[in-house]
């Protein structure tokens, strides 16, 4: 495998962050410059980054975030999921302040001057999915979390002074994991692809 795929096939998210890990401002202008090479809808190119370092800013994005785990997200998981260990790792993100303690989040933002709001997720994902490549090929762990409520969307806008026409998307948290992250584990390509029509087997 080459080394892009072999880059993309370690990708996995971290959820456990040193606190103390540096992340320099070079390398996040290599993430980002990763990101602004994402495809975007008639290459519109509707992103703005928000990059955030305060320890109480990035406390506040977590919680706030963290509030779709909590409004019933965890729930759902921990009904879902069999993998315990998977749910553990879960709930110490969202619970105990595994995304609180990343040194970098990235706020990830659609403007909807630039693209109309329904396509805006088709046009900022694929940028957050570049960050993440990125992030691992320099060697830094890193998560994302997506979803925000209504009055969540308010305070993000609020803490980061956001105009009404940026819409916070995603949170992309970056730093030195804790530990060396173990291999991501996925279902084959093959296991979930099908010829022609949904039944016919690949």
């Amino acid at each position: 495998m080459g080394d892009l795929l072999t880059g993309i096939a370690s990708q996995r998210a971290c959820r456990r962050f040193d606190p103390d890990g540096v992340v320099p401002d070079a390398d996040i202008e290599q993430m980002l410059s990763a990101a602004v090479h994402a495809p975007s809808a008639e290459n519109t190119q509707p992103w703005t980054f928000i990059v955030v370092r305060d320890a109480q800013s990035r406390g506040l994005l977590a919680a706030w975030w963290t509030e779709t785990w909590n409004a019933g997200g965890g729930d759902f998981i921990k009904q879902s999921l069999d993998d315990k260990a998977l749910v553990a790792d879960l709930e110490y993100a969202f619970v105990k302040g595994g995304f609180a303690a990343a040194p970098v989040v990235v706020v990830v933002c659609a403007d909807t001057e630039r693209v109309p709001e329904i396509y805006a997720p088709s046009s900022i994902y694929p940028a957050v999915q570049n960050l993440l490549l990125a992030a691992n090929d320099l060697g830094y762990g890193s998560c994302l979390t997506t979803g925000l409520t209504t009055f969540g969307i308010d305070r993000v806008r609020d803490l980061l002074k956001l105009p009404g026409n940026l819409i916070p998307m995603a949170a992309v948290y970056v730093g030195r994991p804790v530990k060396k992250l173990s291999p991501p584990r996925r279902r084959p390509a093959t296991s979930v692809t099908y010829r022609e029509q949904f039944g016919t087997r690949w």
